[in-house]
């Protein structure tokens, strides 16, 4: 399946696409036709015969290839009347639609349902508001593949002229869309509608079509944060409460909410936060944050660990022994991360 753009657009690419093939078959045919016709009558060789038909109906007038018969002129004659014709019809057709922007509209779909087919362990977020603009930023700057889910006609023009995302139109709460947005592949879904009931909605029918799907939502209202956790979202965002939050403790402890900030932001450089599960067969399995000495060998610092119970262990000990399943959260340089998550998995520096 592929994105599906307005019903009103639709209508004209198939006008558009229509059109084309009626005019590309048409040439085609006088193409075969005329070839055939010039070796059968005048007995010329095909290529002899394929450089009369182009000559003859684009009215180039290069002159003759060979004397030709009577009866080669009279179908040259014949061969003039509906050949230039359809060139003409041809190209007024090729002409249109790149005028139009017709031409540039399927280009562009074309090249989306290349990328939705490859889409892969991506990320979709489902508004394209202030905050999913944001959303979008901060997951595309991470590298990670992202695609978005707009109902907004207009919005989804403005993205798909920009070329930053691919993006599918239509509603976050329909299957179908979900669908077509990949979510059966996807890693991850965020929800930044402003409507409590729309992303309640949303989450009931990702988590459906996908019961493994990380989903973090957006929600104001305490009570559909309790219904949207019930159908499936993993993570309940008020953004109110955070902003209270980050208000109350800017001014009771600013230095500690500044590096919060510096470290989970990712628009710094200096220190960020990730997190990196323990896989079967991984070296680190089954070994002490002791022995691992990841503060000495990576420069990184272990804050938390989480058990696949869902037990979280706070500024965990030496003692402690890594199991697969496990989740270590570390602070430190970006790149010292990313060659941790190499060691993790037991891939050579």
């Amino acid at each position: 399946m592929s994105p599906r753009p307005s019903p009103q657009g639709l209508a004209r690419e198939l006008i558009t696409q229509r059109n084309l093939r009626i005019a590309v078959g048409a040439l085609g045919v006088v193409v075969v036709v005329g070839t055939v016709g010039y070796v059968v009558i005048e007995g010329w060789s095909f290529l002899d015969a394929l450089w009369m038909v182009i000559i003859t109906v684009t009215t180039i007038g290069y002159g003759e290839v060979q004397p030709l018969s009577e009866a080669g002129r009279i179908f040259s004659l014949l061969l003039i009347l509906f050949g230039v014709g359809i060139v003409t019809y041809t190209a007024t057709t090729f002409a249109r639609a790149v005028i139009d922007g017709d031409m540039a509209r399927l280009y562009r779909r074309r090249r989306k349902e290349r990328i939705m087919k490859n889409l892969t362990d991506h990320y979709i977020v489902v508004g394209y508001g202030r905050l999913g603009r944001v959303v979008v930023e901060d997951l595309q700057r991470s590298g990670v593949a992202v695609c978005v889910v707009e109902r907004d006609p207009e919005v989804v023009e403005e993205v798909e002229r920009s070329g930053r995302v691919p993006v599918v139109r239509g509603d976050g709460s329909s299957d179908d869309t979900l669908r077509l947005a990949g979510v059966e592949r996807a890693r991850g879904l965020a929800i930044a509608l402003p409507s409590a009931a729309e992303a309640v909605y949303v989450s009931m029918s990702a988590s459906q079509l996908n019961p493994e799907l990380n989903i973090v939502t957006r929600i104001d209202d305490p009570e559909a944060s309790y219904r949207a956790r019930r159908v499936g979202a993993r993570q309940v965002v008020n953004p109110y409460r955070i902003a209270g939050w980050r208000i109350a403790h800017g001014l009771l402890r600013p230095l500690a909410t500044n590096f919060l900030d510096l470290a989970t932001f990712s628009v710094h450089e200096e220190f960020a936060v990730d997190e990196q599960s323990i896989p079967v067969g991984s070296p680190f399995a089954g070994r002490s944050l002791r022995d691992l000495a990841i503060g000495a060998e990576h420069k990184l610092l272990v804050v938390a660990i989480q058990k696949p119970n869902g037990t979280l262990i706070a500024t965990p000990g030496g003692a402690v022994v890594l199991e697969p399943g496990d989740t270590v959260i570390i602070i430190g340089d970006p790149e010292r991360l990313v060659e941790f998550a190499r060691a993790v998995a037991g891939e050579s520096r």
